[in-house]
This record gives C-alpha cells, structure tokens and sequence, in this order.
C-alpha cells in the first residue's frame, strides 16, 4: 500500500525555482498507464470519477502520554473530479491546536539578484543536454515508445522532441494523468488548511532556507545523460503497465478502503529517477532537511500540544524505513488502520 511516488527531480526544481518563478514550482506525481491491448488499457480507460457520502480516507494515531497526533496519508495523483468527505479530519480538528503540513516552505532569501540568477539558471535546465533533440538523446526502441505514448495522449504536443528526458517524462506524465481522470496536483493538504483556518487552529509552517539555489539548479542539471534516460524508460514502462492499479488506489484512497489499497500491486517507480538527481551531495543534503524537518516539526508539536494534526504522504509513512516505523522506535505509540 504505497502511493506512486513523487519524482524528486520536479520536487528539488519546485524548492529551487519557488521565489523566481512561481509557475514552474509544481510537484509531480509518478503515475502509470495500462499498455494498450491489456484489461482495463487505454482503449477501454474511462475517467474516474469518486462522488457521493462515504466513509473516506483513514488516519494514523500516535500517542505520547495524554499527547495525541493525528497523521492523515495521502497518495498522489487522485481523482480531478473527487469528492472525499472530510468527516475524520474535523472531528480530529476540534481536538487540535496546531496543523503540520507535509513539506516546509522554501526560501531563497529576499535578493532580487539572487532570484534572477535562479531563473536564469532554471531557463538553462529546460535546455536538453548538448541541445540535442530528444530523438538523438534516446535509444532508438525508448524514442518510438516515448513517441507511441505521445501520439496517443498528446498528438498535438510538440514540446516533447525539445526536452531534456526528465523533463519529457513529466510532460508525458501531465498527459496520461489528463486522460485517466487523475489530478497532477494534490489538493488534500489545502483542504485540511482551509478546515484548520475555519476551526481557527494555527498551521505551523516552518521554511527550509536554501543557501546556494543557483549551485542547486546546476546540479541538477549536471546529471548525467545515461541517468536521465533511465529514469525516462522507468517512467514510460509504468505508463504502459500500471494505470488500472493507479486508479484504483486513487479510489480506494477516497473511500477509506486501506485493506485495498495494501492489496493493489504497485511498482516501484522512484529508484531510477531518484538516483538521476541524487548523483550530488548538495542536493541528496537539501531533499535529506526537507524529511528530517518534518518529523522534528510533528514531534515538537506532539510534545507542546495536547492534539496535532499532520499531513503526509503514504509513501515516506510505510514501510520498515517510514515515519511510522521510526516514530514507534523512539517508543510512542502507533495505531492505524
């Protein structure tokens, strides 16, 4: 039961790019597609749509003495046209003096030449390597699957033959998600500020200082062309295998059905392109704070307050290396369902 991860190569250029270019500052999901041909493949792909009362999605307790953290997963992407009910969340709410999001805000200090210099810097990313087209980038056989998926979901998107290949997989990625009734963006954790605001309990939001977001950028785009092209053939193999199975996580999320969501299969899509931006120490270093700070954040807030209310993704939850796994390690208590 584990959510399709978000690609770490958009998450660092959305931390890097936030203050001088707002618009490209968007996490991107890693989901998949059936291949065409195979139950439940594009030919026969419906949206999904998730609409009506239901029990909706499922919360973690940990407990420390009389202190309580309520832990909301999520998975990404969802339904664009879900309706979740958010009955759990404000019950948890009326007990709760403090929100932690699941990821700090970024700062790259207030420097009008240092945010130029990101952008400029950022701009240079959008460049391929050697500004080589991507047909020349790619093996052969990965180009005319790349191309397959292009023609099918996005006839009319020439962008791609001009990117890098991370770039093309999110690109592919948006395209696929469109067509499969799947939101790129995750609106949850907005939803539960806006409830929080409404309850009038306060959002801590700490912000994770950047320091040199220029040499960020540069490292990112000095990754290797070889693991560029690896994380783009993983991500195109999920989008010829797996959309029925992202879908129906994306709906068992909804309808709170976690004995489903720990039966549907899910493959592991972060390994390639994780190690395609984690080839430097200065970014493995910055996506490393962002996690640690948010279990410092939930666990001084668990010990300051009576009730606290959190938000994360399923994906760094589970497993023997989650949050959860630690949290139960350091001695508190974990329930869930």
């Amino acid at each position: 039961m584990r959510s399709c991860s978000t690609y770490l190569a958009a998450s660092v250029l959305s931390v890097v790019t936030a203050a001088a270019a707002p618009s490209l500052a968007s996490n991107i999901a890693a989901p998949a597609a059936v291949a065409p041909g195979t139950a439940g493949g594009p030919e026969a792909m419906q949206e999904l749509v998730v609409e009506g009362r239901h029990e909706g999605p499922r919360m973690w307790v940990v407990r420390s003495g009389d202190h309580t953290l309520w832990i909301l997963g999520t998975i990404s992407p969802l339904p664009k046209k879900m309706v979740w009910q958010p009955d759990a969340v404000e019950e948890a709410l009326k007990q709760t003096q403090e929100v932690v999001p699941a990821w700090p805000s970024y700062g790259i200090g207030a420097n009008p030449i240092t945010a130029l210099r990101v952008y400029i810097a950022w701009r240079h990313l959008q460049k391929p390597p050697d500004n080589l087209p991507l047909k020349e980038s790619l093996p052969a056989p990965l180009y005319a699957r790349v191309e397959a998926l292009r023609i099918r979901y996005a006839p009319h998107d020439n962008k791609i033959e001009q990117m890098r290949p991370m770039l093309a997989a999110r690109e592919l990625l948006t395209h696929v998600l469109d067509a499969a009734g799947l939101a790129l963006r995750n609106e949850v954790q907005q939803e539960v500020l806006t409830l929080a605001a409404r309850h009038g309990v306060r959002v801590r939001q700490d912000k994770l200082r950047i320091e040199d977001p220029v040499d960020v950028i540069k490292d990112v785009g000095a990754t290797p062309l070889s693991s560029e092209v690896a994380c783009l053939d993983a991500v195109v193999t999920l989008l010829e295998t797996d959309l029925g199975n992202m879908q129906a996580r994306a709906r068992a999320w909804a309808l709170g059905d976690v004995d489903a969501l720990r039966q549907i299969p899910h493959a592991d899509d972060r390994t390639a392109c994780i190690a395609a931006v984690s080839t430097s120490e200065r970014v493995r270093k910055l996506i490393a704070r962002a996690q640690d700070n948010w279990l410092i954040a939930v666990t001084d807030s668990l010990g300051r307050n009576r009730g606290t209310l959190a938000v994360q993704s399923m994906e760094r939850l589970l497993g023997e290396q989650g949050t959860l796994a630690t949290l139960r390690a350091r001695g508190y208590i974990v329930e869930g369902p």
